[in-house]
């Protein structure tokens, strides 16, 4: 069972994906971080029920799926996640 959970996101300057980190303290006192990217796709129009099945059917046989970059405009965007970065190993 989870003890603690914190989260940081960044979405991307161009909102077409965020970039996630996950801060997990768990009852036995282990420690976990998950990092991803989640990726909305709506700038590739890949949200349709037939473009979403295919993404799956890759998946399901090991293919690739690609997903996109976050792009971080400006230094101050980028300092704040790292400041929250520091922030989140101190929880």
């Amino acid at each position: 069972m989870k003890k603690k959970e914190k989260m940081i996101t960044l979405p991307c300057d161009c909102k077409c994906c965020m970039f996630v980190i996950d801060k997990t303290i768990w009852d036995d006192g282990d420690i976990s971080y998950n990092i991803s990217v989640q990726d909305s796709r709506y700038d590739h129009k890949y949200n349709t029920v037939w473009g979403r099945l295919k993404r799956a059917g890759k998946v399901l046989f090991g293919k690739s799926i690609y997903y996109n970059d976050v792009y971080i405009e400006g230094e101050e965007r980028y300092k704040k996640l790292v400041s929250d970065m520091a922030e989140l190993i101190n929880f």
